[in-house]
């Protein structure tokens, strides 16, 4: 058995802050604070869809009405089955012009 380690924690930033326009692009990044190498997932609302996962620890939208909602990011390693904490949950407030 691995020794139980603390599971680091992924905490999710959204530039610029909500409110913001439709038109305007929006970039979420997924900040996890030890070691390198992970994948980051990112998801959307309350049934928990998975938006995408990659390499990169940011997510940029170009923003609809639709992309109101909560969002929020987990890391995974990715040479190891080891997931992070799931990040606070940030909301979007979307205005259209």
């Amino acid at each position: 058995l691995l020794p139980s380690i603390a599971l680091p924690t992924a905490t999710l930033t959204v530039e610029p802050q909500s409110p913001v326009f439709t038109g305007e692009t929006v970039t979420l990044k997924c900040v996890i604070e030890s070691h390198s190498g992970w994948k980051y997932k990112w998801y959307k609302g309350r049934n928990n869809n998975l938006l995408s996962q990659s390499d990169t620890s940011t997510h940029t939208i170009k923003v609809s009405e639709s992309d109101k909602g909560q969002y929020w990011c987990q890391g995974e390693m990715r040479d190891r089955p080891v997931s992070s904490q799931m990040s606070g949950r940030v909301y979007l407030t979307v205005k259209s012009e």
